[in-house]
Order: structure tokens, then sequence, then C-alpha cells
């Protein structure tokens, strides 16, 4: 399993060539780079993978994810876009599209509004540039849950607030003990899951930097993303020149699970992607 060595920490990493033959070198040939969602690990994209015909795919573990390091302190959005730029520099990646997802999605805005050099592309999916009252609430009592009740009480408290209605529906099976129980197997630490949510707690107002952003940008957002409605989305999307906002319909937050070929569309169109 691929490690690197990158600001101080080993993050684990793996590529994905989707039909895809005869690759060039990393630095020739735009590559997709998946930022996680807050508790995710690579695994989480597997669904979404089969369906991007003809690309490249890098997908990574954040500090605190899945099998990368777990140092001590609180994991902001600064830090996770330097870990992200360092892992781009240590690959020897020249060009790249970057699709963050929730707080990946946060990271990707710190980092597309560097102007890094190489980044071609830029989609925004489901997350938000500023943590107002009603987000910090929502994220207080998911920290509060785990901190009384563990990794399964935090993902009781946060179930409502991330699977859209219509899948609920017709998933009920998702909210079932079973259920809980595995996503809690696939959960980082405790201790990772703290730091992971005290650095989410320090974003501020990201808007007045996006502006920096010069690279053409896709903001998706769930029409049933009870966490971060759309109306964060179109905030992003005004404060971006030329970036434009499109909505999922009858998805929440979990859009990689709810709705896999609608989300895979709406990437390979903006990204001029065959499939």
């Amino acid at each position: 399993m691929p490690r690197i060595t990158v600001n101080a920490i080993e993050l684990f990493y793996q590529i994905d060539s989707v039909g895809v033959t005869g690759l060039s070198p990393l630095g020739e040939q735009p590559i997709l780079i998946f930022a996680n969602g807050i508790f995710q690990q690579v695994e989480a994209w597997q669904p979404l993978i089969p369906m991007l015909e003809g690309s490249r795919v890098l997908r990574y573990d954040m500090r605190g994810q899945g099998r990368s390091s777990v140092p001590e302190g609180a994991y902001t959005p600064q830090l996770h876009a330097d870990d992200l730029q360092a892992l781009v520099q240590a690959l020897d990646i020249s060009s790249y599209h970057l699709l963050g997802l929730s707080n990946g999605g946060i990271v990707a805005q710190v980092l597309a509004s560097r102007q890094p050099p190489g980044l071609q592309k830029l989609i925004l999916l489901c997350t938000t540039a500023r943590l107002d009252p009603l987000i910090r609430a929502k994220v207080e009592s998911w920290r509060l849950a785990l901190e009384w009740a563990g990794t399964v009480g935090r993902l009781q408290v946060a179930l409502p607030w991330i699977w859209g209605r219509a899948y609920l529906e017709t998933h009920p099976e998702v909210a079932g003990t079973a259920s809980l129980e595995q996503m809690g197997l696939a959960a980082p630490s405790l201790a990772a899951q703290q730091n992971l949510l005290a650095g989410f707690l320090t974003l501020g107002d990201l808007r007045p930097q996006l502006a920096n952003i010069v690279v053409p940008t896709l903001v998706l957002s769930g029409q049933e993303d009870l966490l971060f409605p759309p109306c964060y989305g179109q905030e992003i999307a005004d404060a971006i020149p030329g970036a434009h906002l499109e909505l999922l319909p009858g998805v929440g937050h979990v859009v990689v699970v709810e709705d896999t070929p609608g989300l895979a569309q709406a990437i390979r169109s903006f990204l001029e992607v065959k499939g």
C-alpha cells in the first residue's frame, strides 16, 4: 500500500486508471484528485471510480483518516491544504483537477485560493466557505455526541443531517444498528475524530479569499443536503469569479452513494471526460 512522507507525516494514497492505457508519467497528464469528507477514507469513493471512464484518479487519506498518520493537535483546513500541496509536489504532479467533498471541499478552497501551480479545474461538492452559527451548532452536537457516546453516538446524531429524505425512505436500513456499527468500524480513531472536528471548528469565513481562485470552478450541492444546504453552495459560487452552482436533485450530503451516476455525469461533463 503506497504511503509517502510529506509535511512531517505519512499519507496513504492510491491511483486508479479507469480504462486508460499507455499512460504518460504523472506530471504530463491531468489527474483528478479527490479530497475526502471529514471522517472518510479512500474506500468511500469506490462506487464512483468505475463511472469515470478514461480518467486517472488520485485518492488519499488526510491526516487522521484511514491509513494516514494521526498526529496530535487540531487538523485545520490550512494544515490539510499544506499536506495536499506537499503531496502533489512529492508525486511530481504538474497538472491536475481537484474535487473536494464537504470538509475536503473546504480544504480545496483554501488550496485553490493560493493559486497553486498545476491546478486546472476545481469541483466543490456539498461544502461551505464559512462556519456560521448554524453549522457550528450542528458540528458541536457531533463533538459532544462523540464525547458522551463514542463513534456510534456521533453517527446517530449526524445521521439526519447527512442523508437525504428520499434515500432514507428507500434505504431505511442505513439508519439501522448494523449499518451504524459497520460505519463505526470504518471511522477514524476517537483521537483522530476529535482532532478532525477541532480543526473544522477553526474555520472562519473563506469568502474574501475566494476571489483569488482563477481556475474554472463547478459548485455542486445536494438539493436535500441539510448539513450544507444549497444556499452555502451559492455563496461559494458568488464569491469565485466565473463559478456556477448546479443542484443535484433528490440527494442529501452523501451524494457519492445517493446518486452515483448523477454525480459521475456532472463530473464528466465539467471535465469533458468521455464516459
